[in-house]
């Protein structure tokens, strides 16, 4: 198929932004709706990525849409004139043609995951109700059934509706206006605490009922104050097949399990079984962080000695490499935390390293006989703590009503059934203990040696680096797994990463 010509090019460009042009003036795409991504602008208008941004930027000069880094291309308003509308062709080339080549009703999502005007008061004219914005990390809808729980909340507070948007990115939302309530991660407030110690993008976190102060420590400001609720949680654990164990003769893992012990069973499986004995996403900043806490290593301790020499630093680095060719030069790499879950699942690994919010993907699978236990240990039997908290955006004109979801959604009854209907550990200390036959689904053999194991749980500020640190010596350190480089070289580039 021959190359489109430039002038081509050129009449697809002013159709699309002829076709946006006119949905926005026309009202099609009303203020604070979103563009179709960019990947769906080209496909739509067989442009490239680059010639769908220059179409953008176009309307970007125009004042029709914004910009917002890491979220899309949002409707502005109040509208230009007509006689800017009319500048703005010629400087297209031409006449606005093609003004039906998009349909934005089919394109533009209007669910519960937008609202109307993510920028103004958060009240609908049409109903009288007060309407939050809570923007949530995704996978929280598989991991504690989120809108269900919006939704209950909503059928007790008829004159509050809540709009929910799923990103990746609830914080960027928050700094923009965009969000009344956020879902936090202990990764997030590390994040926000280094470019703002008192964490002032959120107002004071609304009092509610958690089962220890660790949970509420990666949510507190410099001053102490605490921005954020905690919500859920989870350690880090060591998930196995009991059917592997079994069929090998193998004593299941327990207190007196070492990384060398895990090592020496997956030598087995590897030789026995038709699977992996262990599998672990190693690069993600949630895994590999654990065995430097496992040794009380910390960066900046300010002793007068090379950080990157410390050998409680490599003793840890090493035993992560040497998980990862524990089948000698066979190795398996993953893309993410999901792919190790779903190889567990389908019976393809004896041993992985997770969390109990990826251990949801096992509920369903009523076959899996498998068990946790807290993990092998190094200097200490110590783990990684993840939570993720619930926070009330400063900006909010909705103050109270974010604080009233804050609060029902940390409060008993929803708690209790997060416990009940998933494997996440719900934070509220009631939820926490209900009986082990009030639960559903395929729920882990061991389950509680590791929920409340409050002494082991160690977070990211323990390492005492910054988290734009700690990212790019995760980086650093794929050459050091990959064996591209030794650990002489990789103590050099970490050096530098460090500023030495």
């Amino acid at each position: 198929m021959a190359r489109p010509s430039r002038s081509e090019f050129n009449a697809r460009t002013q159709k699309m932004v002829g076709s946006l042009r006119d949905a926005i003036v026309q009202g099609s795409l009303q203020t604070g709706d979103y563009l179709p991504s960019e990947v769906e602008l080209g496909r739509t208008f067989g442009l490239s990525k680059e010639s769908v941004r220059r179409a953008l930027d176009i309307l970007v000069e125009e004042g029709l849409i914004a910009k917002i880094r890491r979220v899309g291309n949002r409707v502005k308003g109040p509208f230009p004139s007509q006689e800017s509308n009319e500048a703005a062709a010629g400087r297209t080339g031409g006449e606005n043609t093609g003004g039906g080549a998009l349909n934005p009703a089919a394109s533009i999502a209007r669910d519960e995951g937008r609202r109307e005007d993510l920028s103004t008061p958060e009240f609908s004219i049409q109903t009288g109700q007060t309407v939050l914005c809570l923007a949530y990390h995704s996978s929280l809808q598989e991991e504690v059934k989120l809108q269900e729980a919006v939704q209950a909340y909503e059928a007790l507070h008829p004159g509050v509706r809540v709009r929910m948007i799923p990103t990746p990115f609830p914080l960027d939302l928050a700094e923009h206006g965009m969000a009344d309530v956020v879902t936090v991660t202990a990764w997030d407030a590390l994040k926000l605490k280094d470019k703002d110690s008192s964490m002032s993008l959120f107002a004071d976190a609304p009092p509610t009922d958690y089962a220890h102060p660790i949970l509420s420590r990666p949510f507190q400001a410099e001053d102490g104050r605490l921005t954020t609720a905690p919500f859920v949680y989870s350690p880090l654990v060591l998930c196995y097949n009991r059917s592997h164990f079994a069929e090998c003769g193998i004593a299941e893992p327990g207190e007196d399990w070492t990384w060398y012990t895990l090592l020496k069973t997956a030598r087995t499986f590897n030789k026995q079984l038709d699977a992996r004995g262990f599998v672990v996403h190693i690069q993600s900043i949630n895994r590999w962080p654990v065995f430097l806490l496992q040794n009380g290593f910390q960066f900046n301790t300010g002793k007068g000695k090379r950080t990157a020499e410390d050998p409680a630093l490599w003793e840890s680095l090493r035993i992560s490499r040497d998980l990862i060719y524990q089948q000698g030069d066979s190795v398996l790499w993953t893309d993410s935390d999901g792919d190790v879950e779903r190889w567990f699942h389908d019976g393809r690994a004896s041993m992985i390293l997770t969390t109990f919010f990826g251990l949801n993907r096992l509920r369903g699978n009523k076959r899996l006989d498998y068990g946790v236990a807290p993990l092998p240990s190094l200097s200490s039997k110590d783990t990684l703590l993840l939570t993720t908290g619930l926070a009330v955006n400063r900006r909010s004109d909705s103050q109270e009503a974010a604080g009233s979801l804050i609060r029902y959604l940390c409060g008993q009854e929803v708690q209790s059934g997060i416990r009940r209907g998933t494997l996440t550990l719900p934070v509220h200390p009631g939820a926490l203990t209900l009986p082990v036959e009030q639960l559903e689904g395929n729920r882990p053999h061991g389950e509680a040696r590791v929920t409340r194991q409050w002494d082991r749980y160690r977070l990211y500020s323990d390492l005492h680096l910054s988290t734009h640190v700690l990212e790019a010596i995760s980086e650093e350190l794929k050459v050091y797994w990959s064996r591209l480089e030794d650990e002489a070289e990789a103590s050099e580039r970490i050096e530098v990463l460090l500023g030495v």
